[in-house]
């Protein structure tokens, strides 16, 4: 007899179990997206929004929270003042101590543009201090308050200008930079202290050449009669040939509208210091 195995007829063959996990095919039938979700353009918007939200937050990020934003801000610097004592010109006693100080202020571009400087201004008035009846305090001091403030046993009492000028030559500041100017002033024997009030233009553009700015004038500073501080526009070469703008209307129209309408952030800085003299009575 032969070994073989009988032949199984075709319809008795067994049938293989299907490849995979049981009910796999199913699930996957179940979960087969939608043909327009399928489709090449949609794939195409979701890239192109995807390549606009993050051009979007670049511009936000870089240009108008990095360039714009800070373009915007007004013009403005740091100011610091000082005054120091420095060695008498000749032999001094304690009752007769030197006046003669140096005068320091400084100005830091703490943005990060350059900015442009117009004609800046300095002045300096000393203040005398003179004992007072203390009972008086609450009348003097019922307002309204000035510059000066109101002591109890004393009152302060400011002396005429005694020393004013331009201050800073420089043109511009660059951002993070600083420039100095010092000079030497005398002040009259009898000072307690001394008030240093500063005037620095700034502007955030470039002032076109040939001073066209002001109508071919440049921003100067001087004093009317009375010795009060106003602004003059004068021809570039010739202190003759100014323009005092005492009238603040005046003022307004021919510098203050021209400045802004050139740059909307521009800013007059000032900064007033009262700074003890050492020495003083």
């Amino acid at each position: 007899m032969s070994s073989e195995p009988p032949i199984k007829t075709h319809g008795d063959s067994e049938s293989l179990p299907p490849k995979g996990m049981p009910g796999a095919r199913a699930r996957a039938g179940s979960l087969r997206l939608p043909a327009w979700m399928r489709s090449p353009s949609l794939h195409e918007w979701v890239r192109t929004l995807g390549i606009i939200i993050a051009a979007s937050w670049g511009i936000y990020t870089f240009v108008w929270k990095e360039i714009y934003v800070p373009s915007q801000a007004p013009a403005s610097i740091s100011l610091e003042i000082s005054l120091t004592p420095i060695a008498a010109d000749g032999p001094s006693t304690g009752s007769s101590p030197s006046l003669q100080r140096e005068l320091k202020v400084s100005a830091t571009n703490a943005s990060n543009r350059r900015l442009y400087l117009l004609n800046s201004f300095w002045e300096l008035f000393p203040i005398r201090r003179q004992g007072w009846n203390r009972a008086t305090f609450p009348e003097r001091a019922k307002g309204p308050f000035d510059a000066m403030p109101v002591e109890r046993g004393a009152v302060l009492q400011p002396y005429p200008t005694e020393a004013a000028g331009k201050l800073f030559v420089d043109d511009h500041i660059n951002p993070g930079e600083t420039i100095h100017r010092s000079v030497i002033v005398s002040l009259p024997a009898g000072a307690y202290a001394a008030q240093v009030d500063v005037l620095v233009p700034v502007l955030t553009r470039e002032p076109p050449r040939g001073n066209g700015l002001l109508g071919g004038r440049v921003l100067e500073w001087g004093y009317d009669r009375s010795e009060v501080i106003i602004p003059m526009l004068c021809v570039v070469g010739d202190p003759n040939d100014c323009l005092r703008l005492d009238d603040p209307e005046k003022q307004d129209l021919q510098m203050d509208r021209k400045l802004k309408a050139f740059d909307p952030n521009y800013v007059l800085n000032e900064q007033s210091v009262q700074v003890g003299l050492s020495g003083g009575s």
